[in-house]
């Protein structure tokens, strides 16, 4: 076994010397060899135009921060800020579905080509699509704007995803049988069709280390399926309230809410998430009882994960801010 004390001090002699280079403009001769072994991958961002390095940490270091206070007037426009640019309208091409599926792409300010983003995937709640994170009531892209301005987060590409999987016709009158199992056939199209798609089209780094995953409510139910589904894409997910069917829950009423994708939390060797929080508000009516469950399952089996059972909130924007807030600060550090 190699010598933790050893990797931690080089991790941070690499971080010191890439912070010497972008501060002074010096150049260091850290290998390759050594960043691998420090657990840092390399990406960028622009400032003024001009290529800033950063660096993404594929480790457990989301863990350490027990700070999950939301800044008071996170979420609010302002002067002077680059809240970065949003198209909710991007069209790509599903075979999991046979047609063309939606999107949005939120790109960060100061968005480059020349240099690679961390990607976060974003998913909505129960018969909600991807323009409901660009509604006008919508906090999303004030919250990434001033988290990002105020250091609070790296730079990231953030995908707006809809979750129907399914034939457009069938959205019209759907039951909420067809309903869910449009939205549990989610995963199947991130892997094979949006997240090629994003790799392609937009500088994004095409790694488990700068890809992560979020939803709320039936979309955190999604993103729990999807994380786990695809541990070589995700090494950071989150769910805020999830909904019961990810697996099956022994004391709950057996319906299409309580329909498995995932017979258990199975992480394959060397796919451990770098991060993997749940959130949910102690005022939820209908979260609690399956959030509480996962949580459980997942203590049982050794998985390490963050639990948040939140005073005052419920099922609600305030609770998806604060769990998208304190992701989005805790991942890509």
């Amino acid at each position: 076994m190699k010598n933790r004390k050893w990797t931690m001090g080089l991790a941070v002699a690499l971080c010191c010397s890439l912070f010497l280079q972008a501060c002074t403009g010096i150049s260091g001769n850290v290998s390759d060899s050594e960043k691998e072994e420090a657990g840092l991958v390399e990406s960028g961002i622009v400032s003024n135009s001009e290529a800033v390095t950063f660096t993404v940490s594929a480790s457990q270091s989301g863990y350490s921060d027990t700070d999950y206070v939301v800044p008071t007037g996170i979420s609010e426009k302002r002067e002077g800020v680059d809240y970065g640019v949003m198209d909710d309208r991007i069209s790509y091409y599903s075979s999991t579905v046979g047609e063309n599926k939606e999107c949005g792409v939120l790109l960060p300010a100061g968005y480059h080509t020349g240099q690679k983003y961390p990607v976060v995937y974003i998913l909505h709640g129960n018969g909600g699509d991807h323009y409901d994170w660009n509604r006008d009531d919508s906090f999303l892209q004030t919250l990434v704007g001033n988290m990002t301005a105020d250091g609070l987060m790296v730079p990231s590409v953030i995908v707006m995803v809809d979750m129907w999987t399914a034939p457009k016709a069938l959205k019209e009158n759907p039951t909420i049988d067809t309903q869910l199992a449009a939205y549990d056939e989610l995963y199947k199209d991130l892997r094979d069709n949006l997240i090629p798609y994003i790799v392609e089209n937009y500088s994004v780094m095409d790694s488990r280390e700068g890809t992560a995953i979020i939803g709320t409510s039936q979309g955190g139910t999604e993103s729990l399926v999807a994380g786990f589904s695809l541990l070589d894409n995700f090494g950071y997910i989150s769910a805020l309230a999830p909904c019961p069917g990810v697996i099956a829950m022994p004391d709950y009423p057996s319906t299409a809410w309580n329909t498995p994708v995932l017979d258990d939390f199975v992480i394959p060797e060397g796919k451990k998430p770098y991060y993997l929080a749940l959130t949910v508000g102690d005022k939820d009516p209908w979260c609690i009882q399956s959030t509480q469950f996962y949580d459980q399952v997942m203590t049982e089996q050794g998985i390490q994960h963050d639990y948040q059972f939140v005073e005052g909130l419920g099922h609600e924007d305030a609770l998806w801010q604060n769990g998208i807030y304190n992701f989005l600060k805790r991942i890509f550090q």
